[in-house]
Formats: C-alpha cells, sequence, structure tokens
C-alpha cells in the first residue's frame, strides 16, 4: 500500500507587510512547494491533488481570481499540471492565497499513477497492489448554479459521475471535503426556515442513501466558505487482499449521522421527510499488516452532541484537541481491531479552521504547544455551527503491531 503526504505553503510574511500581488504571492507558494517535493525526492508528477485557497471580496472576486490563478498554474509547471481544487477560504494572516499538495511518497514499479478528466473535473488514479485508489478536487457547477440547493445536487451527481467512470460508488470513499458558501446562512418561505448545511445534508442523504455503507460512512469536513458556492474533493478506495478499511467512533462523542433532530437547524427539503443528520464517521482508516493511515474528519468541541464553551475559543481549542487524542488513542483503537505498536507517530498533516481571524494567534499557540513542528495550515472559515469557534482535521500513520504470541 503506498503511502502518502501532505504539504502546504502560503506566504510568509506578516498581515501588516503584505502589499504583493496575487501572482506574487502565488510565485512565493510555488517556489516553497518546488523546494519541499526536492527535499523530499519527489517531482510534480508525484501530486496527486492539490487545493488551492483564495482570500476573495466576494464571489465575482473569487472566480476572477480562480481563472488567473488556473492560468498561473499551467504556466508554472509546463507541461504537467496536476489538477486543482479552488477554495474560498482565505489563510491566516492577510494573504491572498495558500496552497496545499497531497503527494505520494512511497513508490515502487508496482505503483502506477493516471491521471483523467469528466467534465473539466481531473483527477488523479493510483493503482498499487490491494488497492485503487482515486483523488479528486474542485468538483463544482461553479458560476452555473445559484443558491446551495442547486449547487448541492449539480456538485453531487457531477462527483457520483467521477466515481462510476471509476466503477466506484459513494461507498468507497474514504474522506471527502465538503465546502459551503454561507455555511450557517439561512432562507425563510412561507414560515419555513431552511439552513444552507441543513439543506447541503439533504441532498448529500439523497445520494448516500442509493448505496449501501457497509464500511461505514466517509470521514469528512463539512466547512463554511465566504464565497464559491459548494464545492466538494474526495479521496476513494476499492481495497482486496489484506487491505481493509474500517471506521472509527469516538466513546466520548455521539456518531454525527446519528444526531437527534433538537441539534439539526431549519426544516427539511422535503416535507415529508425528517431533517437529515451529517453522514460522515470521526475517522476511517484504511489498513494493512505494517500500518494503519487515519483520515481524521474535521472535530470540533462537541462532546455527545453537545457543543462546549460557545464564547470561549480557548478552551474550544482544548477540547478539540482531548476529541482527536481520544479518537486515536490505543485503547480508542484496539476496540476497533487496529492493533498499534506505537501511540507516538507524528500526524502527517492538521488543517486548522478558526472562525475569527483576531483568534488565530491563542488558536496556534495551543496547537503548537500539543502538535510540535507538524505541518499545519491556519484558514479563516464559517464552521458548522453558529457557537463553533474552531475546528481541527488532519491524518496520522501509526504502526501495527502484530498479534500473535
Amino acid at each position: 500500500m503506498f503511502r502518502e503526504k501532505v504539504i502546504a505553503a502560503q506566504p510568509k510574511k506578516t498581515v501588516k507587510q503584505y502589499s504583493s500581488t496575487l501572482k506574487e504571492q502565488l510565485d512565493e507558494c510555488l517556489h516553497s512547494l518546488k523546494k519541499s517535493l526536492t527535499a523530499c525526492g519527489l517531482e510534480p508528477r508525484h501530486i496527486l491533488k492539490q487545493t488551492v485557497f483564495l482570500k476573495s471580496a466576494d464571489n465575482s472576486d473569487f472566480y476572477s481570481k480562480k481563472r488567473k490563478v488556473s492560468a498561473f498554474l499551467k504556466d508554472f509547471y509546463k507541461s504537467f499540471c496536476p489538477s486543482a481544487g479552488f477554495v474560498g477560504q482565505p489563510p491566516a494572516g492577510g494573504g491572498l492565497v495558500a496552497i496545499e499538495l497531497t503527494v505520494i511518497t512511497r513508490q515502487d514499479d508496482r505503483v502506477v499513477i493516471s491521471r483523467d478528466e469528466l467534465e473539466n473535473i481531473r483527477y488523479t488514479v493510483v493503482n498499487s497492489p490491494g488497492c485503487r485508489a482515486v483523488y479528486a478536487c474542485g468538483i463544482t457547477p461553479g458560476e452555473n448554479a445559484a443558491g446551495t440547493l442547486q449547487q448541492s445536487q449539480d456538485a453531487f451527481k457531477l462527483m457520483k459521475r467521477v466515481l462510476e467512470k471509476e466503477n466506484m460508488d459513494f461507498s468507497h470513499i474514504l474522506r471527502q471535503w465538503n465546502y459551503i458558501e454561507n455555511i450557517t446562512g439561512k432562507t425563510g418561505n412561507k414560515g419555513k426556515i431552511k439552513q444552507n448545511y441543513q439543506v447541503f445534508n439533504d441532498i448529500r442523504s439523497l445520494y448516500y442513501g442509493e448505496v449501501d455503507f457497509k464500511r461505514g460512512y466517509p470521514a469528512a469536513t463539512g466547512i463554511g466558505m465566504k464565497c464559491g458556492g459548494v464545492v466538494l474533493g474526495f479521496i476513494a478506495a476499492d481495497v482486496s487482499g489484506d487491505i481493509t478499511v474500517i471506521p472509527i467512533k469516538n466513546p466520548d462523542q455521539v456518531d454525527a449521522h446519528r444526531y437527534s433532530q433538537e441539534v439539526l437547524i431549519g426544516n427539511a427539503i422535503q416535507t415529508d421527510r425528517q431533517k437529515s443528520t451529517p453522514k460522515f464517521e470521526r475517522a476511517k482508516a484504511i489498513a494493512n499488516a505494517n500500518y494503519y493511515n487515519v483520515y481524521i474528519s474535521g472535530t470540533a468541541a462537541i462532546r455527545g452532541q453537545k457543543t462546549l464553551y460557545p464564547t470561549d475559543v480557548e478552551q474550544q481549542t482544548r477540547v478539540t484537541i482531548k476529541n482527536i487524542s481520544r479518537l486515536i488513542a490505543p485503547e480508542t483503537l484496539e476496540k476497533h481491531s487496529l492493533h498499534v505498536s506505537s501511540s507516538g507517530s507524528p500526524f502527517s498533516h492538521i488543517r486548522v479552521y478558526v472562525k475569527n481571524e483576531t483568534d488565530v494567534p491563542a488558536v496556534k499557540k495551543i496547537c503548537d504547544n500539543h502538535y510540535g513542528e507538524v505541518p499545519s495550515l491556519y484558514l479563516i472559515s464559517d464552521i458548522c455551527r453558529d457557537n463553533l469557534l474552531v475546528e481541527i482535521e488532519g491524518a496520522i500513520a501509526l504502526p501495527a503491531s502484530s498479534r500473535e504470541p
């Protein structure tokens, strides 16, 4: 089973020092990423997907910058430009752009990387012994659809078509990212209030309801954007042999897909149905005899199904970190038949979403104290509940231990 790694870059100046253009900041990010790739003995062909985070004033500005950056990327990479997804979240610190790459780090002659495209959605397929994986990002109807309902429907329809082209379905998804413009925003009609996140969850459930999730739902993040409609990304895998896929539950949290109606906001899109719960697992592991790669969903300060410390970002950050630690603790993994030989392996990366820019220094200090030198990216975005101020996601590779005597 091949291994992956995440590398991120953003301009290093402080917010008061930013006077450079988007092109200059993008060049700085790309040259930093190129240096990181070289240091790891990698080339652009090893990039599985790239996500570009943009600071934008509104949708018109976002789509204009998206077109410009797409042209810049093609010019930078020359003969080979990896597929890219664009997200309307500004990097913390005042910069205009940040880029995150997912790359393959262990490859031999048995691993074959190929590229394909469907309706301008470019994606990567990795074939290795016992595993065929698909990496896709930037799945969105873009400017062609208006409103969260239509955006969600069109995005899931596109994602379904990509999966079907690769002889997969939604149940093959290991990790999914759901970026939703104005995620907690509400609209009203004839006394019925609809929240954008709830609309998204209802559409997700309709599409997910077409298949049987025998291996549990994906690990996932549902997060806000200032601009950009609805954008989806995923990693899916078809596995065989000694490779298994295992959903991981947190004993301190109610499964999101089992939330009660009282914590779901607004009304369902269909009057004859209840509001749909968020269909994701707290984490998802893909495992073989040697190690487990664990994708950790977007995690916040929720215990049971209740938000803790709704006005205290520092306490929320600490609770979030404790939730993640509990999720991947050896005793939790043991209950899921994941036997680790050590709990000291570092995270491959973390991504931290902070609702208020002024809270970033406090959140970063706490995260740095806990995660140390783990590569990290901080972004400004709304969280899926009005009273949540921070959310953290990441991935970690853990060595497996044999259960043989």
